[in-house]
Protein backbone atom coordinates (compact mmCIF):
# COMPACT_ATOMS: atom_id res chain seq x y z
CA UNK A 1 0.00 0.00 0.00
CA UNK A 2 1.92 2.78 -0.86
CA UNK A 3 1.80 6.02 1.01
CA UNK A 4 1.04 9.01 -1.70
CA UNK A 5 0.90 12.87 -0.68
CA UNK A 6 -2.82 12.46 0.47
CA UNK A 7 -3.42 11.77 4.22
CA UNK A 8 -6.85 9.93 5.18
CA UNK A 9 -8.05 8.34 2.14
CA UNK A 10 -5.95 4.98 1.46
CA UNK A 11 -8.43 2.91 3.14
CA UNK A 12 -11.55 4.58 2.81
CA UNK A 13 -13.11 1.36 1.21
CA UNK A 14 -11.97 -0.60 4.02
CA UNK A 15 -13.88 2.39 6.72
CA UNK A 16 -17.31 2.04 4.28
CA UNK A 17 -16.90 -0.85 4.64
CA UNK A 18 -16.63 -1.39 8.18
CA UNK A 19 -18.50 1.33 8.60
CA UNK A 20 -21.39 1.08 6.61
CA UNK A 21 -24.33 3.52 7.46
CA UNK A 22 -22.42 4.51 10.49
CA UNK A 23 -20.91 7.69 8.86
CA UNK A 24 -17.61 6.53 10.00
CA UNK A 25 -14.71 9.05 8.80
CA UNK A 26 -12.08 8.12 6.34
CA UNK A 27 -9.06 6.80 7.01
CA UNK A 28 -5.27 7.58 6.29
CA UNK A 29 -3.24 4.90 4.77
CA UNK A 30 -1.28 2.41 6.92
CA UNK A 31 2.91 2.83 6.46
CA UNK A 32 4.30 -0.49 5.06
CA UNK A 33 7.27 -2.44 4.95
CA UNK A 34 10.41 -1.82 6.39
CA UNK A 35 13.94 -3.45 7.10
CA UNK A 36 15.25 -5.11 10.36
CA UNK A 37 18.05 -2.54 10.61
CA UNK A 38 21.65 -2.35 11.21
CA UNK A 39 22.84 -1.21 15.02
CA UNK A 40 21.32 1.43 16.69
CA UNK A 41 22.19 4.86 16.19
CA UNK A 42 23.62 7.18 19.11
CA UNK A 43 21.55 8.68 21.70
CA UNK A 44 20.39 11.85 19.28
CA UNK A 45 21.44 15.33 21.66
CA UNK A 46 17.72 16.76 20.40
CA UNK A 47 15.35 13.88 21.56
CA UNK A 48 13.11 14.67 24.49
CA UNK A 49 10.68 12.39 25.69
CA UNK A 50 7.17 12.15 25.11
CA UNK A 51 4.96 15.34 27.02
CA UNK A 52 3.85 14.13 30.44
CA UNK A 53 0.24 14.93 28.87
CA UNK A 54 -0.19 14.80 25.22
CA UNK A 55 -2.66 17.43 23.15
CA UNK A 56 -3.07 17.34 19.97
CA UNK A 57 -5.31 18.81 16.99
CA UNK A 58 -5.58 16.94 13.71
CA UNK A 59 -5.40 18.32 11.21
CA UNK A 60 -3.09 20.96 11.22
CA UNK A 61 -2.26 23.75 9.35
CA UNK A 62 -2.62 23.14 5.26
CA UNK A 63 -0.18 24.25 3.44
CA UNK A 64 -1.48 27.73 1.71
CA UNK A 65 -1.71 28.78 6.04
CA UNK A 66 1.12 27.30 7.35
CA UNK A 67 3.39 30.24 8.88
CA UNK A 68 4.68 31.03 12.38
CA UNK A 69 1.35 32.89 12.92
CA UNK A 70 -0.14 29.60 12.50
CA UNK A 71 1.71 27.50 14.65
CA UNK A 72 1.54 30.19 17.74
CA UNK A 73 -1.99 30.34 17.47
CA UNK A 74 -2.09 26.16 17.42
CA UNK A 75 -0.22 26.22 20.77
CA UNK A 76 -2.48 29.16 22.08
CA UNK A 77 -5.50 26.63 21.98
CA UNK A 78 -3.34 24.37 24.76
CA UNK A 79 -1.41 22.01 21.75
CA UNK A 80 1.98 20.47 22.54
CA UNK A 81 1.59 17.99 19.68
CA UNK A 82 1.00 18.19 15.92
CA UNK A 83 -0.61 15.09 13.37
CA UNK A 84 0.05 16.49 9.75
CA UNK A 85 -1.81 19.00 7.64
CA UNK A 86 -4.79 18.15 5.52
CA UNK A 87 -3.35 16.45 2.02
CA UNK A 88 -0.01 16.59 4.17
CA UNK A 89 2.69 16.46 0.87
CA UNK A 90 5.10 14.39 3.03
CA UNK A 91 8.01 16.33 1.75
CA UNK A 92 10.66 17.01 3.86
CA UNK A 93 11.20 20.70 2.88
CA UNK A 94 7.61 20.97 4.20
CA UNK A 95 8.55 19.11 7.35
CA UNK A 96 11.82 21.35 7.58
CA UNK A 97 9.37 24.28 7.76
CA UNK A 98 7.02 22.98 9.87
CA UNK A 99 9.69 22.19 12.28
CA UNK A 100 11.50 25.60 12.07
CA UNK A 101 8.24 27.11 13.34
CA UNK A 102 7.10 24.84 15.80
CA UNK A 103 10.16 24.75 17.71
CA UNK A 104 10.32 28.12 19.34
CA UNK A 105 6.26 27.52 20.35
CA UNK A 106 7.27 24.46 22.03
CA UNK A 107 4.88 22.39 19.83
CA UNK A 108 6.39 18.86 18.71
CA UNK A 109 5.41 17.30 15.64
CA UNK A 110 4.10 13.82 14.40
CA UNK A 111 5.39 13.70 10.95
CA UNK A 112 4.89 12.07 7.76
CA UNK A 113 7.98 11.53 5.68
CA UNK A 114 7.23 10.29 1.65
CA UNK A 115 10.26 9.26 1.10
CA UNK A 116 9.88 5.72 3.22
CA UNK A 117 7.48 5.08 0.57
CA UNK A 118 11.06 4.01 -1.42
CA UNK A 119 12.07 1.38 1.14
CA UNK A 120 11.15 -2.06 0.59
CA UNK A 121 12.35 -4.99 2.70
CA UNK A 122 13.39 -7.57 0.28
CA UNK A 123 15.29 -5.05 -1.84
CA UNK A 124 18.48 -3.85 0.09
CA UNK A 125 19.38 -0.93 -2.18
CA UNK A 126 16.13 0.96 -0.96
CA UNK A 127 17.14 0.71 2.84
CA UNK A 128 19.32 3.89 2.34
CA UNK A 129 15.64 5.97 2.31
CA UNK A 130 15.38 4.71 5.82
CA UNK A 131 18.55 5.92 6.76
CA UNK A 132 17.91 9.41 5.38
CA UNK A 133 14.47 9.76 6.72
CA UNK A 134 15.85 8.91 10.67
CA UNK A 135 18.52 10.81 10.29
CA UNK A 136 16.89 14.17 8.76
CA UNK A 137 15.01 13.92 12.25
CA UNK A 138 16.70 12.66 14.83
CA UNK A 139 18.13 15.35 16.39
CA UNK A 140 15.40 18.08 15.82
CA UNK A 141 14.10 19.52 19.16
CA UNK A 142 10.58 19.83 17.39
CA UNK A 143 10.62 16.30 15.88
CA UNK A 144 8.17 13.82 18.41
CA UNK A 145 7.77 10.74 16.36
CA UNK A 146 7.08 9.14 13.05
CA UNK A 147 3.67 9.19 11.79
CA UNK A 148 2.96 5.48 9.91
CA UNK A 149 -0.85 5.97 8.94
CA UNK A 150 -4.06 6.11 10.30
CA UNK A 151 -6.57 3.19 11.18
CA UNK A 152 -4.19 0.41 9.87
CA UNK A 153 -6.32 -2.99 8.84
CA UNK A 154 -5.14 -5.85 10.03
CA UNK A 155 -3.29 -6.86 6.91
CA UNK A 156 -0.94 -4.41 7.13
CA UNK A 157 0.31 -5.18 10.59
CA UNK A 158 3.47 -7.59 9.54
CA UNK A 159 4.24 -4.74 7.30
CA UNK A 160 3.74 -2.50 9.94
CA UNK A 161 6.41 -4.52 12.12
CA UNK A 162 9.07 -3.95 9.88
CA UNK A 163 8.65 -0.57 9.55
CA UNK A 164 8.68 -0.30 13.30
CA UNK A 165 11.70 -2.30 13.62
CA UNK A 166 13.37 -0.29 11.00
CA UNK A 167 12.70 3.04 12.79
CA UNK A 168 13.60 1.83 16.08
CA UNK A 169 16.98 0.68 15.00
CA UNK A 170 18.08 3.54 13.54
CA UNK A 171 16.28 5.87 15.68
CA UNK A 172 15.09 4.41 19.15
CA UNK A 173 13.99 7.42 20.76
CA UNK A 174 11.50 8.55 18.48
CA UNK A 175 8.82 6.75 18.26
CA UNK A 176 6.37 5.23 15.30
CA UNK A 177 2.38 6.36 15.66
CA UNK A 178 -0.27 5.14 14.32
CA UNK A 179 -3.97 5.87 15.61
CA UNK A 180 -6.36 2.76 15.46
CA UNK A 181 -9.69 1.76 14.61
CA UNK A 182 -12.37 2.38 17.74
CA UNK A 183 -14.89 -0.17 18.65
CA UNK A 184 -17.23 1.12 16.45
CA UNK A 185 -15.86 -0.73 12.89
CA UNK A 186 -15.92 -4.12 15.22
CA UNK A 187 -19.41 -6.21 15.76
CA UNK A 188 -18.15 -6.67 19.19
CA UNK A 189 -15.68 -5.41 22.41
CA UNK A 190 -13.88 -9.06 22.14
CA UNK A 191 -13.25 -7.88 18.18
CA UNK A 192 -11.74 -4.51 18.90
CA UNK A 193 -9.58 -5.98 22.01
CA UNK A 194 -8.67 -8.64 19.51
CA UNK A 195 -7.39 -5.33 16.50
CA UNK A 196 -5.46 -4.01 19.38
CA UNK A 197 -3.75 -6.84 21.03
CA UNK A 198 -2.70 -8.43 17.25
CA UNK A 199 -1.60 -4.69 16.42
CA UNK A 200 0.26 -4.61 20.36
CA UNK A 201 1.90 -8.04 19.62
CA UNK A 202 2.97 -7.05 15.95
CA UNK A 203 4.42 -4.03 16.54
CA UNK A 204 5.43 -3.06 19.91
CA UNK A 205 4.59 0.72 20.20
CA UNK A 206 5.48 2.86 22.59
CA UNK A 207 1.75 4.31 22.83
CA UNK A 208 -1.62 3.05 22.36
CA UNK A 209 -4.25 5.64 20.33
CA UNK A 210 -7.35 5.15 18.93
CA UNK A 211 -10.45 7.50 17.98
CA UNK A 212 -14.17 6.51 19.08
CA UNK A 213 -17.40 8.96 17.43
CA UNK A 214 -20.41 8.30 19.29
CA UNK A 215 -22.49 11.09 18.40
CA UNK A 216 -24.63 10.66 15.33
CA UNK A 217 -27.30 12.71 13.89
CA UNK A 218 -30.13 9.77 14.52
CA UNK A 219 -28.69 9.05 18.37
CA UNK A 220 -25.55 7.88 20.14
CA UNK A 221 -23.55 4.55 19.59
CA UNK A 222 -23.43 4.22 23.71
CA UNK A 223 -19.55 2.97 22.93
CA UNK A 224 -17.02 5.72 24.36
CA UNK A 225 -17.22 3.96 27.74
CA UNK A 226 -16.33 0.18 26.46
CA UNK A 227 -13.85 1.44 23.61
CA UNK A 228 -12.25 3.21 26.40
CA UNK A 229 -12.17 0.93 29.15
CA UNK A 230 -11.17 -1.73 26.95
CA UNK A 231 -8.15 0.28 25.30
CA UNK A 232 -6.97 0.73 28.83
CA UNK A 233 -6.98 -2.35 29.82
CA UNK A 234 -4.92 -3.64 26.98
CA UNK A 235 -2.20 -0.53 27.90
CA UNK A 236 -2.22 -1.71 31.43
CA UNK A 237 -1.52 -5.21 29.92
CA UNK A 238 1.85 -3.95 28.58
CA UNK A 239 2.83 -0.77 30.31
CA UNK A 240 2.15 1.38 27.50
CA UNK A 241 0.33 4.97 27.75
CA UNK A 242 -2.78 5.58 25.97
CA UNK A 243 -3.90 8.20 24.34
CA UNK A 244 -7.73 9.18 22.42
CA UNK A 245 -9.23 10.92 19.88
CA UNK A 246 -12.09 12.79 20.54
CA UNK A 247 -15.12 13.77 18.17
CA UNK A 248 -15.32 17.41 17.41
CA UNK A 249 -16.33 18.08 13.94
CA UNK A 250 -19.95 17.75 12.37
CA UNK A 251 -19.43 15.73 9.22
CA UNK A 252 -21.25 12.79 7.14
CA UNK A 253 -24.05 11.08 9.81
CA UNK A 254 -22.45 12.86 12.77
CA UNK A 255 -23.90 15.68 14.58
CA UNK A 256 -22.74 18.76 16.07
CA UNK A 257 -20.79 18.58 18.84
CA UNK A 258 -21.68 21.14 21.90
CA UNK A 259 -19.22 22.43 24.42
CA UNK A 260 -19.97 19.95 27.11
CA UNK A 261 -19.96 16.85 24.95
CA UNK A 262 -16.38 18.02 24.55
CA UNK A 263 -15.67 18.19 27.92
CA UNK A 264 -17.92 14.66 28.67
CA UNK A 265 -15.54 12.40 26.27
CA UNK A 266 -12.03 14.46 27.28
CA UNK A 267 -13.23 13.13 31.10
CA UNK A 268 -14.24 9.37 30.09
CA UNK A 269 -10.34 9.46 28.65
CA UNK A 270 -8.89 10.72 31.92
CA UNK A 271 -10.71 8.75 34.11
CA UNK A 272 -9.36 5.78 33.18
CA UNK A 273 -5.91 7.11 33.14
CA UNK A 274 -5.27 8.20 29.73
CA UNK A 275 -1.97 10.27 28.58
CA UNK A 276 -3.04 12.06 25.77
CA UNK A 277 -6.82 13.39 23.87
CA UNK A 278 -6.88 14.74 20.28
CA UNK A 279 -9.61 16.92 18.82
CA UNK A 280 -10.70 15.40 15.42
CA UNK A 281 -10.22 17.82 14.02
CA UNK A 282 -8.14 21.20 14.34
CA UNK A 283 -8.87 22.74 11.09
CA UNK A 284 -11.64 22.08 8.86
CA UNK A 285 -10.82 19.54 6.07
CA UNK A 286 -11.10 20.75 2.60
CA UNK A 287 -14.64 20.95 1.31
CA UNK A 288 -16.24 17.35 0.16
CA UNK A 289 -19.36 16.42 -1.31
CA UNK A 290 -18.87 13.26 0.36
CA UNK A 291 -17.82 14.09 4.07
CA UNK A 292 -19.85 17.16 4.15
CA UNK A 293 -16.99 18.84 6.57
CA UNK A 294 -18.61 21.77 9.02
CA UNK A 295 -16.59 24.33 10.51
CA UNK A 296 -14.13 22.77 13.34
CA UNK A 297 -11.76 24.57 15.40
CA UNK A 298 -10.62 27.28 12.02
CA UNK A 299 -12.43 27.11 9.38
CA UNK A 300 -11.73 25.91 5.86
CA UNK A 301 -10.47 28.96 3.30
CA UNK A 302 -11.00 31.90 5.73
CA UNK A 303 -8.64 30.57 8.37
CA UNK A 304 -10.92 32.32 11.10
CA UNK A 305 -11.36 30.81 14.59
CA UNK A 306 -15.10 29.31 14.96
CA UNK A 307 -16.15 29.65 18.70
CA UNK A 308 -15.26 25.89 18.87
CA UNK A 309 -11.39 27.53 19.31
CA UNK A 310 -12.37 28.59 22.80
CA UNK A 311 -14.14 26.19 23.56
CA UNK A 312 -11.06 23.56 23.23
CA UNK A 313 -8.83 26.68 24.57
CA UNK A 314 -10.64 26.30 27.97
CA UNK A 315 -10.98 23.11 27.91
CA UNK A 316 -7.31 22.56 27.32
CA UNK A 317 -6.03 24.26 30.10
CA UNK A 318 -8.24 22.28 32.59
CA UNK A 319 -6.96 19.04 30.93
CA UNK A 320 -3.69 19.52 31.08
CA UNK A 321 -3.66 20.44 34.61
CA UNK A 322 -5.66 17.26 35.59
CA UNK A 323 -3.69 15.13 32.95
CA UNK A 324 -0.37 16.29 34.14
CA UNK A 325 -0.82 15.69 37.49
CA UNK A 326 -2.25 11.82 36.96
CA UNK A 327 0.62 10.96 34.59
CA UNK A 328 2.47 10.52 37.92
CA UNK A 329 0.01 8.39 39.78
CA UNK A 330 -1.34 4.59 39.25
CA UNK A 331 -4.92 4.27 38.08
CA UNK A 332 -6.83 1.69 40.55
CA UNK A 333 -10.31 2.08 39.08
CA UNK A 334 -13.05 3.72 37.15
CA UNK A 335 -16.98 3.59 38.36
CA UNK A 336 -20.17 5.48 37.12
CA UNK A 337 -22.91 6.14 40.17
CA UNK A 338 -26.17 7.11 38.98
CA UNK A 339 -26.14 5.37 35.23
CA UNK A 340 -23.55 2.93 33.52
CA UNK A 341 -22.98 3.11 29.81
CA UNK A 342 -22.16 -0.18 28.15
CA UNK A 343 -18.84 -1.51 29.29
CA UNK A 344 -18.65 0.72 32.52
CA UNK A 345 -18.49 -0.90 36.11
CA UNK A 346 -21.12 0.43 38.56
CA UNK A 347 -19.97 2.20 41.66
CA UNK A 348 -19.98 0.60 45.19
CA UNK A 349 -18.81 1.44 48.44
CA UNK A 350 -15.21 1.13 49.60
CA UNK A 351 -12.83 2.61 52.12
CA UNK A 352 -13.45 5.91 50.27
CA UNK A 353 -16.15 6.61 49.24
CA UNK A 354 -19.58 5.61 51.26
CA UNK A 355 -22.36 7.26 48.43
CA UNK A 356 -22.21 9.22 45.86
CA UNK A 357 -25.37 11.13 45.12
CA UNK A 358 -25.49 12.40 41.29
CA UNK A 359 -24.79 10.78 38.15
CA UNK A 360 -20.62 10.58 38.27
CA UNK A 361 -17.48 9.05 36.33
CA UNK A 362 -15.41 8.32 39.05
CA UNK A 363 -11.59 7.34 38.36
CA UNK A 364 -9.44 6.17 41.50
CA UNK A 365 -5.89 6.84 41.26
CA UNK A 366 -2.74 6.61 44.02
CA UNK A 367 0.28 8.80 43.94
CA UNK A 368 3.39 7.86 44.62
CA UNK A 369 2.76 8.75 48.69
CA UNK A 370 -0.18 6.03 48.55
CA UNK A 371 -2.66 9.47 48.45
CA UNK A 372 -5.88 8.78 47.12
CA UNK A 373 -6.92 11.43 43.96
CA UNK A 374 -10.26 10.89 42.21
CA UNK A 375 -11.26 12.06 38.77
CA UNK A 376 -14.88 13.21 39.23
CA UNK A 377 -16.72 13.70 36.15
CA UNK A 378 -20.80 15.30 35.58
CA UNK A 379 -21.94 12.40 33.54
CA UNK A 380 -24.77 14.90 32.27
CA UNK A 381 -23.16 16.51 29.36
CA UNK A 382 -26.16 18.69 28.65
CA UNK A 383 -26.90 20.77 31.89
CA UNK A 384 -24.93 21.61 35.39
CA UNK A 385 -25.40 19.56 38.16
CA UNK A 386 -24.11 19.09 41.62
CA UNK A 387 -22.85 15.52 42.44
CA UNK A 388 -22.18 14.77 46.05
CA UNK A 389 -19.98 12.72 47.17
CA UNK A 390 -19.93 11.06 50.67
CA UNK A 391 -16.38 9.97 52.01
CA UNK A 392 -16.08 7.08 54.32
CA UNK A 393 -14.27 7.32 57.41
CA UNK A 394 -14.29 10.24 59.83
CA UNK A 395 -12.43 13.34 59.80
CA UNK A 396 -11.30 13.33 55.74
CA UNK A 397 -10.57 16.16 53.93
CA UNK A 398 -10.68 16.90 50.08
CA UNK A 399 -8.61 19.35 47.86
CA UNK A 400 -9.63 19.95 44.28
CA UNK A 401 -7.13 20.64 41.59
CA UNK A 402 -6.95 24.07 40.21
CA UNK A 403 -6.54 25.09 36.49
CA UNK A 404 -2.99 26.66 37.72
CA UNK A 405 -1.36 23.41 39.51
CA UNK A 406 -2.40 24.48 42.81
CA UNK A 407 -4.71 22.57 45.38
CA UNK A 408 -8.11 24.52 46.90
CA UNK A 409 -9.85 22.69 50.09
CA UNK A 410 -13.31 21.87 49.45
CA UNK A 411 -15.85 21.97 52.56
CA UNK A 412 -17.22 18.45 54.11
CA UNK A 413 -20.17 18.83 56.30
CA UNK A 414 -19.87 16.64 60.14
CA UNK A 415 -21.87 14.13 57.77
CA UNK A 416 -18.78 13.47 55.72
CA UNK A 417 -20.68 15.14 52.63
CA UNK A 418 -18.32 17.18 49.68
CA UNK A 419 -20.92 18.94 47.07
CA UNK A 420 -19.47 19.86 43.98
CA UNK A 421 -21.20 21.68 41.35
CA UNK A 422 -20.70 20.73 37.58
CA UNK A 423 -20.93 22.42 34.35
CA UNK A 424 -21.97 20.35 31.23
CA UNK A 425 -19.97 17.21 31.22
CA UNK A 426 -17.12 18.77 33.37
CA UNK A 427 -15.06 17.21 35.41
CA UNK A 428 -12.30 17.57 38.68
CA UNK A 429 -9.33 15.87 40.15
CA UNK A 430 -10.04 15.87 43.97
CA UNK A 431 -7.19 15.11 46.85
CA UNK A 432 -8.67 12.95 49.75
CA UNK A 433 -6.54 12.78 53.01
CA UNK A 434 -6.39 9.50 54.96
CA UNK A 435 -4.34 6.41 53.44
CA UNK A 436 -5.86 4.46 50.79
CA UNK A 437 -6.29 1.12 52.26
CA UNK A 438 -8.60 -0.81 49.81
CA UNK A 439 -10.25 0.14 46.91
CA UNK A 440 -13.74 -1.59 45.35
CA UNK A 441 -14.96 -0.98 42.08
CA UNK A 442 -18.30 -3.20 40.52
CA UNK A 443 -20.79 -5.70 42.35
CA UNK A 444 -18.56 -8.76 42.17
CA UNK A 445 -18.01 -10.97 45.15
CA UNK A 446 -13.93 -10.12 44.87
CA UNK A 447 -12.20 -10.90 47.72
CA UNK A 448 -8.66 -9.75 48.23
CA UNK A 449 -6.01 -9.82 51.35
CA UNK A 450 -2.07 -9.53 51.56
CA UNK A 451 0.02 -10.96 54.70
CA UNK A 452 2.11 -9.50 56.69
CA UNK A 453 1.64 -6.24 55.26
CA UNK A 454 3.84 -4.09 55.79
CA UNK A 455 6.45 -7.26 54.62
CA UNK A 456 9.48 -8.57 54.05
CA UNK A 457 10.95 -11.13 51.65
CA UNK A 458 7.45 -11.85 50.47
CA UNK A 459 3.92 -10.72 51.00
CA UNK A 460 1.24 -13.73 50.56
CA UNK A 461 -1.98 -12.60 48.81
CA UNK A 462 -5.04 -14.96 49.33
CA UNK A 463 -7.84 -14.16 47.00
CA UNK A 464 -11.79 -15.66 46.18
CA UNK A 465 -15.06 -14.87 44.72
CA UNK A 466 -13.27 -14.78 41.13
CA UNK A 467 -15.23 -14.73 37.84
CA UNK A 468 -13.41 -16.99 34.68
CA UNK A 469 -10.54 -15.02 33.19
CA UNK A 470 -9.65 -12.65 36.72
CA UNK A 471 -6.12 -11.31 36.69
CA UNK A 472 -4.11 -10.50 39.74
CA UNK A 473 -0.94 -8.10 39.72
CA UNK A 474 1.46 -5.67 41.43
CA UNK A 475 1.29 -2.62 40.47
CA UNK A 476 4.50 0.26 41.22
CA UNK A 477 3.54 3.84 42.32
CA UNK A 478 3.50 5.19 38.54
CA UNK A 479 0.78 2.24 37.13
CA UNK A 480 3.43 0.43 35.88
CA UNK A 481 2.47 -3.83 36.29
CA UNK A 482 5.48 -5.21 38.00
CA UNK A 483 4.10 -8.75 38.36
CA UNK A 484 0.79 -10.62 37.64
CA UNK A 485 -0.79 -13.71 37.06
CA UNK A 486 -3.85 -14.94 35.23
CA UNK A 487 -6.52 -17.26 37.03
CA UNK A 488 -8.81 -18.90 33.75
CA UNK A 489 -10.72 -21.07 36.14
CA UNK A 490 -11.64 -18.04 38.69
CA UNK A 491 -12.74 -19.19 42.58
CA UNK A 492 -10.29 -18.73 44.86
CA UNK A 493 -6.48 -19.26 45.05
CA UNK A 494 -3.34 -17.65 47.02
CA UNK A 495 -0.21 -16.67 45.44
CA UNK A 496 3.06 -15.28 47.04
CA UNK A 497 5.03 -12.51 45.85
CA UNK A 498 9.18 -11.90 46.66
CA UNK A 499 9.89 -8.74 45.22
CA UNK A 500 10.42 -10.15 41.34
CA UNK A 501 9.05 -8.90 38.33
CA UNK A 502 7.84 -9.99 35.07
CA UNK A 503 10.21 -9.25 32.86
CA UNK A 504 13.26 -10.38 35.63
CA UNK A 505 15.05 -8.85 38.24
CA UNK A 506 13.65 -7.84 41.54
CA UNK A 507 11.43 -4.69 42.02
CA UNK A 508 13.21 -2.13 45.19
CA UNK A 509 10.97 -1.53 48.26
CA UNK A 510 8.20 0.53 48.40
CA UNK A 511 4.52 0.84 47.82
CA UNK A 512 2.50 -1.22 45.71
CA UNK A 513 -1.09 -2.13 45.21
CA UNK A 514 -2.03 -5.90 44.68
CA UNK A 515 -5.16 -5.34 41.93
CA UNK A 516 -7.74 -8.01 41.42
CA UNK A 517 -10.16 -7.92 38.30
CA UNK A 518 -12.58 -9.89 37.08
CA UNK A 519 -15.10 -9.17 34.15
CA UNK A 520 -17.93 -8.04 37.32
CA UNK A 521 -15.56 -5.39 39.00
CA UNK A 522 -12.31 -4.37 40.85
CA UNK A 523 -10.58 -4.37 44.52
CA UNK A 524 -7.35 -3.16 45.05
CA UNK A 525 -5.34 -2.99 48.20
CA UNK A 526 -2.15 -1.20 49.58
CA UNK A 527 0.80 -3.11 50.21
CA UNK A 528 3.83 -1.76 51.54
CA UNK A 529 7.09 -4.15 50.69
CA UNK A 530 10.36 -3.60 52.43
CA UNK A 531 12.40 -5.37 50.29
CA UNK A 532 14.18 -8.79 50.29
CA UNK A 533 15.60 -9.97 53.51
Amino acid sequence: MKLVKRMLWALLPVVLLAGAARGDRPAAPARVSAPRAAAPSPASPGAAPMPRFTLFGWVSPPSAFESAERYREMAGAGFNVTVLAWEDSGLASANRRRLDWTAPVGLRNLLLDSQLDHYHAARPETHRWADSVTARYRDEPAFLGYYLGDEPAPADFERLREWFDALRARDPLHPGWNNLFGRMVFSSREQFEQYVRNYVAAVDPAVLCADQYDFLSGGDRHQLVENVAALAAIARENGLPFWGIVQLVQHRGYRPVTEGLLRWQVAQWLSYGARGIGYFTYWTPAPDTTWDWQPAMIAWGTGARTPAYEWVRGLNVHASAVGVELAGMQWLSTEHAGSVEPGGTPFAPDSLLAAVEGRATIGTFADSLGRAHLLVGNADSLAAREVALVLAGAGRRVWRLRDDGGWAELAVSAAGRCAISFAPGDFTLLRLSGALGSVVAGRSPLRLEAFPNPARGAVRLTFGGMAPGARLELLDASGRRVWARDYPAGGSAAATWNGERAGGGRAPAGLYFARLEDSRGVVARRVAWLGGR
